[in-house]
């Protein structure tokens, strides 16, 4: 068991209760834990869960706040964008910014490896395996705090940027069963998305998923199909468009999702726009102990 729940937290009939920083858990004890910030005014505690980690224990507390603000109005959304996610650029916008993708795994790959050599040749059940079993729990800990983290500076920067961002429905698992699956896992889409969504609810913005098919081989500027395979990472149309492919993308993404709103560029690039365009690379500075929320 590496967590367990209290439902009632700070109630008469709660298992639970929270004093300043000292944690109360019936049948266990008083303990006394640092809040890695304090509980917001006007913020009820509902439950509290108790988790075992590769580096401790931590408690989670679950709030419930009633002043979250409403979804904005779609006839008041004023900036809004697509995003393409991939594994080349971890997401392409509607207007040519572009993330590179950390890969986190990739980067402590040899040292995980070594670690697991070290775990292989221990006796199995000794202290010694049991030490070496932490150490390589913690490197998976430590590179699945780093990929949470970029995940975060990434939604908020999209968040603070645009009213309303379109992405697009991937199959996930189904991709995750090709011969690209360790990269896609690395970057984890699945649980991006999920955390985008949230911190969108919590700062009233809006999130769309569309349809994916089809936007990579059509034309953001007159709709033309354009087939070509994955190695082409440059979309090229008979009437003129030369772009980046998954800014390309971005651009139908952004079409499909923001139908009927009066935003300039909702409709792709015009004829104005240069027709030979590049994606300029945004720098996000992740910090290996800040956490984000």
């Amino acid at each position: 068991m590496s967590s367990f729940t209290f439902p009632r937290v700070n109630s008469p009939k709660g298992g639970a209760h929270l004093t300043d920083n000292i944690l109360k858990l019936s049948k266990i004890s008083e303990i006394e834990v640092i809040l890695h910030r304090p509980i917001p005014d006007g913020f009820e505690i509902k439950q509290a869960t108790i988790i075992s980690k590769a580096d401790g224990w931590y408690v989670s507390f679950s709030l419930e706040d009633k002043t979250v603000p409403d979804s904005l109005p779609r006839d008041e959304i004023k900036t809004a964008t697509g995003i393409d996610v991939g594994l080349e650029k971890f997401l392409t916008t509607a207007d040519g910014q572009s993330i590179e993708v950390p890969q986190y795994y990739r980067a402590s790959q040899s040292v995980l490896a070594r670690e697991q050599r070290k775990l292989a040749r221990k006796v199995k059940g000794s202290n010694n395996y049991q030490k070496q079993a932490i150490k390589v729990a913690r490197l998976h800990l430590h590179i699945a705090r780093q990929r949470k983290e970029f995940h975060y500076h990434v939604a908020h920067w999209l968040i603070n940027s645009y009213d309303l961002i379109v992405f697009e429905n991937l199959n996930i698992r189904g991709l995750a069963r090709t011969r690209l699956a360790k990269s896609i896992l690395d970057v984890a889409w699945g649980a991006f998305l999920q955390i985008m969504q949230a911190v969108a609810v919590k700062r009233g913005k809006l999130t769309f998923g569309v349809d994916p098919r089809g936007t990579s081989i059509n034309c953001s500027s007159c709709g033309e199909k354009s087939e070509k395979t994955l190695g082409i990472r440059v979309h090229s149309c008979s009437c003129g468009l030369v772009i980046d492919r998954d800014w390309n993308s971005a651009l139908n993404l952004l079409k499909r999702g923001s139908v009927g709103l009066p935003i300039p560029g909702c409709g792709g690039l015009d004829s104005s726009q240069p027709l030979k365009q590049q994606v300029s690379f945004v720098n996000l500075r992740c910090s290996r102990y800040t956490a984000c929320s």
